[in-house]
């Protein structure tokens, strides 16, 4: 599909395949991840020095994962810190906790004091106006 064609009108029935095409293949990587994450944690449980001295972590795993060293160096970051959650006050009155797959990574979710998901515009809005760094 060429880039001008995602402008032109689609049916239903086109846009539902899309929409479920992304899901799958979501889906697969996600279980990609689990699966190296998994792959990961029993190698480095084996080599427990290695945590330690990780410069050349990234570089020893990827070729073997097939995977770039980025990828292996967040999910070192997911096994060390995974689900970091952030709680933000003001004047001693929790306002919401924000959860991150690694320190620096994309927002995972946003919750208020009930526990309760924030979501829509309030969610944008307190995405822009997060340090970068929220570890």
């Amino acid at each position: 599909m060429k880039r001008y064609e995602w402008s032109s009108w689609t049916d239903a029935e086109t846009a539902n395949r899309r929409a479920a095409g992304r899901r799958r293949y979501n889906a697969q990587r996600r279980r990609r991840a689990e699966t190296r994450r998994a792959a990961i944690a029993a190698w480095l449980d084996e080599n427990p020095v290695a945590m330690l001295f990780n410069r050349g972590l990234p570089g020893t795993l990827a070729p073997v994962f097939g995977v770039h060293p980025t990828t292996i160096w967040r999910d070192r970051q997911f096994l060390l810190y995974g689900g970091r959650t952030t709680n933000y006050w003001r004047d001693d009155e929790f306002l919401f906790s924000v959860t991150r797959e690694y320190p620096g990574g994309p927002v995972n979710s946003i919750e208020d004091a009930d526990g309760n998901e924030i979501l829509g515009e309030d969610r944008k809005r307190i995405i822009k106006s997060l340090p970068q760094y929220c570890g």
